[in-house]
């Protein structure tokens, strides 16, 4: 058997290259496409991270059969919209369906062989495609492979993906209530005798759980039969279903995604919170050259392609739907967030800052990739995440900024007071004016150095005066700008990287004369920021890290491989922790003392 290109590779790649390889195999299978207007009427502006992919509309003659559906009504009465058809209702390639089905009723669909017949077309795409790989040649090839094996070899069998999702369920009657409503069956039959499949008349049965369910089907060449059943009414539930049902001989419309893998650039993030609002982000989209095309059209992609979706943990109300994009759109409490592209550590990845959070309460955030198009679109349903989990803080004296000018990686929640409540832009450039004016001073410092000389008059041969501007950048706003923690008496056990702060006992004095903060616990800066400094910048301009590990532990936090949560402030996240780490003498302190900066002393 011949391997594909992705597919030789694999031995020696990351689990995102497989990753990728894997969903571009399912949607480059052939892109069929339908006149079907889909039914939700709302705007899809998010590009789809997994498809990448939009076919144009399929001519009418390529569709067998005419499409009927039940519009989404809610609240209406089912003699208005009417009982479940005793005919087969057909199902066309990539058409979503959207139909209303009341606790106990049965409906039927067909998806027919003429469709699964169909050769389609191949999907373009319209993305940057190199997500977090730089291997955009070796996908192609494998997708084009993929595209021509299938119109060359067994045209009269296909592969069909099914999908259902949830768009709304039964609500409980029951106040605080936290049981979700059962969910609905959904049966496939291959078989003719079987064209109107149930519990007990049945080939496959598509497992739907949490709103979402899906099913492949392999070497299909005849009639595909499905049916969907609603579980019977139960005690303390009210209402009916409605449901998205989709066939597809290209990939599945719509996709989950078990898990939050860290290696596949989409896992997402939260960063921080306030007691109103929180920071969430997506990991980097590319590990593209900063000067490199693809690293500005991640850069300038508008409009953003992820969304979120957060919800409280105490509202029952995304019990059982959770998985589905339509049900997002119809239960969850924070649908809208601001959100942007920013170079974050060096790459770029996507900012979500939400608002409107209640303190002291605990949320799911789910992320989402939805296609500008959904009918007719391969992979038009869009991708759901798994749902990952935050807490607001219960003060108000830490308040987060963002989109710093000067330090840009910054992006978290500071020492503040209610006075800034309304003026989080006026606190970001307090904050951020009091580290551009260090950061002078040591610029005149290091413009003592032949920065720009040949290599051999360097004072490294690994490092450059760029490394060291970056390295002390980055140390500086961290010790700056200080990470701000609700204050908690007795700090909890194994607390050590927080450090309580009193009323005019902050770091950096002028937070007390300037900002005033209560009472906060401040995370201290990670002890491989002083590392990276010191391998990064001459000896002339003095850095050092001393050597007592008091000194360390009273200013300074680490980050362990294994733990859940940041022990220390990294700002930007922690891309060279084990880098920097690795080059200086296990136990080697962190705080920087007496080092002269022009005209300036910095001592912490």
């Amino acid at each position: 058997m011949r391997l594909t290109c992705c597919q030789s590779i694999f031995t020696v790649s990351s689990i995102f290259l497989t990753y990728i390889c894997y969903f571009s195999t399912y949607q480059l299978l052939l892109a069929q496409t339908s006149d079907a207007d889909t039914i939700i009427h709302e705007d899809h502006n998010h590009h789809r991270l997994h498809s990448l992919l939009a076919g144009p509309d399929e001519p009418p003659s390529r569709h067998i059969g005419e499409v009927s559906y039940e519009p989404h009504f809610l609240g209406l009465d089912r003699g208005i919209v009417g009982r479940a058809a005793d005919q087969s209702t057909n199902l066309n390639n990539n058409a979503p369906q959207l139909k209303n089905i009341e606790p106990g009723d049965i409906q039927s669909w067909v998806f027919s062989k003429a469709i699964v017949r169909d050769p389609g077309r191949q999907p373009t795409f319209d993305l940057p495609l190199d997500l977090t790989t730089t291997n955009t040649t070796c996908l192609e090839e494998d997708l084009n492979q993929i595209a021509t094996d299938q119109r060359t070899t067994t045209p009269r069998t296909r592969t069909v993906w099914l999908t259902i999702s949830t768009c709304s369920q039964p609500t409980s009657t029951t106040a605080g209530s936290t049981r979700a409503p059962s969910q609905l069956e959904v049966y496939v039959s291959l078989a003719p005798r079987k064209e109107k499949p149930d519990s007990g008349r049945s080939d496959q049965v598509i497992t739907v759980k949490d709103g979402y369910g899906n099913i492949t089907v392999s070497s299909v060449n005849d009639d595909i039969w499905i049916g969907v059943r609603a579980p019977p009414k139960l005690n303390g539930y009210d209402g009916m279903y409605s449901y998205e049902l989709v066939a597809s001989v290209d990939a599945p419309y719509a996709t989950y995604i078990d898990g939050n893998t860290k290696s596949n650039g989409t896992e997402l993030t939260a960063w921080d919170s306030d007691s109103k609002s929180a920071i969430l982000w997506t990991g980097d989209t590319t590990n593209a050259l900063s000067n490199s095309t693809e690293f500005s059209d991640w850069m300038e992609l508008k409009p953003e392609p992820f969304k979120i979706y957060v919800h409280d943990q105490a509202d029952p109300a995304l019990l059982g739907i959770s998985r589905s994009v339509c049900g997002l759109k119809t239960y969850a409490m924070i649908k809208e967030s601001n959100n942007s592209m920013i170079k974050i550590g060096g790459q770029p990845k996507q900012q979500f800052y939400v608002q409107g959070l209640n303190r002291s309460s605990s949320y799911n955030a789910i992320m989402t990739f939805e296609p500008k198009s959904k009918n007719s679109t391969v992979g038009g349903g869009g991708t759901v995440w798994k749902a990952i989990s935050f807490t607001t803080k219960s003060d108000t004296t830490c308040q987060i900024i963002y989109n710093l000018p000067f330090c840009t990686d910054v992006a978290y929640a500071v020492p503040s007071n209610p006075t800034f409540a309304n003026r989080t832009t006026d606190l970001a450039l307090t904050y951020d004016n009091w580290a551009r004016t260090f950061y002078a001073n040591f610029d005149k410092s290091l413009q003592q150095i032949p920065c720009e000389t040949t290599p051999s008059a360097r004072y490294s041969l690994a490092r450059n005066c760029t490394d060291c501007e970056n390295a002390y950048k980055t140390w500086l706003c961290a010790v700056t700008i200080p990470r701000c923690e609700d204050a908690v008496s007795p700090p909890a056990r194994g607390e050590t990287h927080l450090r309580l702060r009193e009323p005019n006992s902050s770091r950096n004095a002028k937070i007390d004369e300037t900002i005033r903060p209560g009472r906060y616990r401040e995370m201290l800066p990670c002890k491989e920021l002083c590392y990276h400094l010191v391998q990064s910048c001459p000896a002339a301009l003095q850095f050092a890290c001393p050597l007592e590990e008091r000194l360390l532990n009273e200013s300074y936090g680490h980050h362990r491989k294994g733990d859940k949560e940041w022990k220390c402030n990294w700002p930007g996240g922690p891309n060279l922790v084990n880098a920097a780490a690795g080059g200086l003498r296990k136990g080697w302190g962190i705080i920087v003392v007496g080092v002269v900066f022009g005209v300036a002393v910095f001592v912490l």
